[in-house]
């Protein structure tokens, strides 16, 4: 149980961190896509998932916080072998061998977070989530979230966002209003 809760923790961490698709963080290897960078406590970890294996074809590069790593670090020699049945690369493994499929690690992403918050949300959602906090501290920064989502098109950023943002825009103009009122 423990093992399968420092699993999701892991599996969130890198989503919050990385706003990937679900079938992507469920293939994760760690042979193919961590590195590992510097040593000890001061170890930090890059993520790179090939554009051959992500849906619109973009590749993911990412480097994964100290913080983020070092908890990958220990759920990997810790925890991860508790729930291999068999040895195999996969970060997420499935006891009867190599990596948990994507629905299920989803499913089970859902579930641990409506247990502990009551929200409903699934893996997919990390990526809209990502996009809308970002706008919100960064008003019309498509750009910033069409690189970090890995939209090919500016125009596939927008269509998804642009409606969040006149929200933001109106609240903008209403403190332009009152400010002026003074």
């Amino acid at each position: 149980r423990h093992a399968l809760d420092v699993m999701h923790a892991v599996a969130l961490e890198i989503l919050l961190a990385v706003p990937i698709r679900s079938a992507n963080l469920a293939a994760l290897d760690v042979e193919k896509h961590l590195t590992w960078i510097g040593q000890g406590n001061a170890q930090t970890l890059s993520l790179a998932i090939p554009g051959s294996t992500v849906k619109n074809g973009q590749p993911v590069t990412a480097d994964v916080s100290r913080d983020a790593a070092r908890l990958l670090r220990t759920y990997l020699k810790r925890w991860r072998p508790m729930l291999m049945g068999t040895l195999n690369d996969a970060v997420f493994p499935m006891r009867s061998g190599g990596p948990r499929r994507p629905g299920h690690l989803s499913q089970s992403l859902s579930d641990v977070i409506y247990r502990e918050t009551g929200l409903e949300m699934n893996a997919h959602l990390f990526r809209h989530f990502a996009g809308l906090i970002f706008l919100r501290r960064n008003p019309g920064d498509f750009e910033t979230v069409r690189r970090m989502l890995g939209h090919k098109k500016l125009e596939t950023t927008t269509s998804f966002y642009a409606e969040l943002e006149t929200r933001e825009a109106l609240k903008r103009w209403d403190d332009v209003l009152r400010g002026a009122g003074r």
